[in-house]
């Protein structure tokens, strides 16, 4: 590297704030690299390490190039590691993705890299009077998965609604995996209950964790839209649930919908409800789901 070169480069990393945006974009390129590796089965096939051509078979690569570069990258961002011609996961990140709580991880990549990128790309428009997207079209199932994890927050305060012995029945509104239905059934084995899950695919898969988890007999899911009740959800319950939903709706849209769960309570049945709170400039992962929802259709 010449002078003229290597000064131009300390005039650029003297700025604080270049310094941090490089920074920033490191970041973003690892975030990029797991996206990619996790989507292609990279991460996966990596837990025993694998030569270049061992990872071309076992993923049916046939473009070579790519494979090569999406190494490189793994390498470059401290991901991987190449150790006699095999390539091994190096990184914190890597290692999560292929954990016990991998899927629910690589769904918030898959969120931020696809749901929310939309978001932000179209935002300027929107904010010039573009009309919202459609979203919920679309991210049922991998809202299902992200909202696992909140499942360690949630799962104290969802026992300490259902404690205790004797019959009762529980709704739970928007019951995505129907992680929470199992949490319930757990703490009280004389629940029973209904799940209500809008998007058909998240329903239906909701009802195959129950059967696989044994709660079938107990628990059951119905696909449709509170605003306009299935055949099947009649009450009344003991309990109705409202997890992580609420700000899917208007703030306007709210006092109708609250009212429209009176009917399905039982004479001392309660409301329980979970919800992340607006940010008010403490909480990134709270604003950026504001930003979010509000550049929903219906919101």
């Amino acid at each position: 590297m010449n002078l003229q070169a290597l000064l131009t480069m300390f005039a650029l990393v003297k700025d604080p704030g270049t310094r941090a945006l490089l920074r920033d974009t490191q970041g973003q390129l690892r975030q990029n690299f797991l996206f990619a590796a996790g989507g292609c089965g990279l991460l996966q096939a990596l837990r025993t390490p694998r030569t270049r051509d061992e990872l071309a078979l076992d993923l049916r690569v046939r473009r070579l190039e790519l494979l090569d570069a999406l190494l490189d990258l793994g390498v470059s961002t401290g991901e991987l590691r190449l150790r006699e011609g095999r390539y091994l996961l190096r990184g914190a990140r890597s290692r999560a993705l292929v954990g016990g709580n991998g899927d629910t991880l690589a769904a918030l990549i898959e969120a931020m890299h696809t749901y929310y990128n939309s978001v932000y790309r179209e935002l300027p428009a929107r904010l010039e009077g573009e009309p919202n997207g459609n979203y919920l079209e679309h991210i049922g199932p991998l809202v299902a998965r992200v909202s696992r994890i909140s499942e360690p927050f949630l799962q104290d305060f969802i026992r300490r609604e259902v404690a205790g012995t004797g019959p009762r029945r529980l709704l739970e509104l928007g019951c995505g995996s129907a992680a929470h239905m199992k949490t319930a059934a757990e703490a009280n084995p004389e629940l029973e209950g209904v799940g209500l899950e809008l998007d058909p695919s998240v329903a239906a898969q909701a009802q195959a964790n129950l059967e696989q988890w044994g709660l079938g007999a107990r628990f059951r899911v119905l696909q449709g839209d509170l605003r306009r009740p299935p055949a099947g959800l009649t009450g009344p319950f003991d309990a109705v649930t409202l997890y992580n939903l609420v700000y899917y709706f208007a703030p306007e849209a709210r006092q109708a919908l609250f009212a429209s769960l009176k009917p399905l309570l039982a004479p001392g049945g309660v409301l329980a409800l979970a919800n992340t709170a607006q940010s008010l400039g403490r909480d990134a992962m709270a604003a950026n789901l504001d930003v979010a929802t509000r550049s929903m259709v219906g919101y």
